[in-house]
């Protein structure tokens, strides 16, 4: 079953989520004859209903938009996003059935957006789910001490209209102050801004978010762009790793296109990156460390270099084992500024001459000190010790 709104090619799955199965008896009752959970494509397979009569000649999907282990996509009002689908039950008595649909009322027509939204909300924060526990796996094969993690469930927030235009955020105390962590996807006026990209980005962000808090203990903080300077460096390093997964997600580990904005910014005549405390400059920082080939830089140094010595592996299982070490060692280490986190490698990682000199290149072209730390203030004038 896929979940479409305007474009039957555009329909998304509804992965890892819950269901049950009922009919509706002589008596006009509901009746419940199965539940599960929908495997990674989205489908029901092997499910044998019993004890339905011979009479009944329908039967009633209920989805959930989501599981209890990793956490559902809701409705403003708390309410998980649930569709119910009707399905004739033919002579043969075997449902063998693929196919797309809207849900959605037809007095209402804003809320088919709101369902398949919410739809691509769940498959995405699946797939996130997924990217980062392979790159995990990845990683513990050729560094066996990283810890073993497990996300503890939390839920998305998403309507037509709820928080419309404000963004999207982690609320570690509840949107709505109830003590319950949860996440906000914020609406936009105009829905063709809900590209795939940006749906990613958010639901890996925001749920990095929620797994730095619960690991590293990283707080919040206000800024106002990912680009302006943030006088408390711990917000820079929280919202760039948040930055960087997000686009790691989102862009399948590919930033070359931005990998030498931090040398490059030029905001009226002024590099708005180089040497400062920024959003943007940490995660750019971070995927120096990631990529095995930089793009207009001189730096060669990726973390996973001291420890693929002699290991024939490809550029794309490279990315993703060193996203793994990265991500693991955000929430080992407890880091929290981009300082603190780059000693903490630099002790850990950079072990061969080569690799020294080549690590103390990403300093030195993103214009930190030799300790990882911002070297200029807003202006661009060298901060004093």
């Amino acid at each position: 079953m896929k979940v479409y709104n305007d474009d039957v090619d555009a329909s998304v799955s509804i992965p890892n989520s819950e269901y049950t199965v009922t009919y509706t008896d002589a008596d006009g009752v509901s009746q419940t004859v199965a539940s599960g959970v929908t495997n990674a494509a989205g489908a029901i397979v092997n499910q044998t209903l019993t004890d339905i009569p011979s009479s009944v000649n329908q039967i009633k999907i209920h989805y959930s938009l989501g599981n209890a282990e990793r956490g559902y996509v809701r409705r403003s009002d708390g309410r998980i996003y649930q569709f119910v689908f009707t399905k004739s039950i033919p002579n043969s008595n075997l449902i063998n059935y693929t196919g797309n649909t809207r849900f959605g009322n037809s007095s209402t027509p804003e809320s088919f957006v709101s369902n398949y939204i919410a739809s691509r909300i769940n498959n995405y924060y699946d797939q996130a789910v997924d990217f980062l526990d392979d790159g995990l796996q990845a990683a513990r094969q050729y560094s066996p001490e990283l810890l073993t993690f497990k996300s503890a469930p939390i839920d998305i927030y998403y309507e037509r209209g709820f928080y419309l235009n404000k963004g999207s955020g982690f609320y570690s105390n509840g949107h709505d102050g109830s003590g319950t962590p949860d996440i906000v996807l914020g609406d936009r006026t105009n829905v063709s801004q809900f590209t795939d990209h940006y749906l990613m980005h958010n639901v890996m962000h925001e749920w990095t978010h929620w797994n730095m808090r619960q690991t590293a203990q990283l707080g919040g903080g206000s800024y106002t762009t990912h680009y302006t300077y943030n006088t408390n460096f711990k917000t820079s390093y929280k919202e760039g790793v948040a930055l960087f997964a997000g686009e790691m997600f989102a862009q399948n580990y590919d930033l070359s296109t931005f990998d030498n904005e931090v040398q490059t910014d030029d905001s009226n005549g002024i590099n708005r990156l180089y040497g400062k405390s920024t959003n943007r400059t940490v995660q750019l920082v971070l995927y120096d460390l990631l990529d095995e080939i930089s793009t207009d830089e001189d730096e060669n140094y990726n973390i996973s270099s001291s420890i693929l010595q002699g290991q024939s592996v490809t550029t794309a299982q490279r990315n993703q084992i060193n996203f793994g070490l990265l991500y693991a060692e955000m929430m080992q280490s407890k880091a929290k500024t981009l300082s603190e986190f780059l000693q903490y490698i630099q002790k850990k990682y950079v072990t061969s001459d080569t690799d020294k000199a080549n690590f103390q290149q990403v300093l030195t072209i993103n214009g930190l000190s030799s300790t990882g730390d911002f070297t200029l203030d807003a202006d661009g004038n060298p901060l004093s010790d």
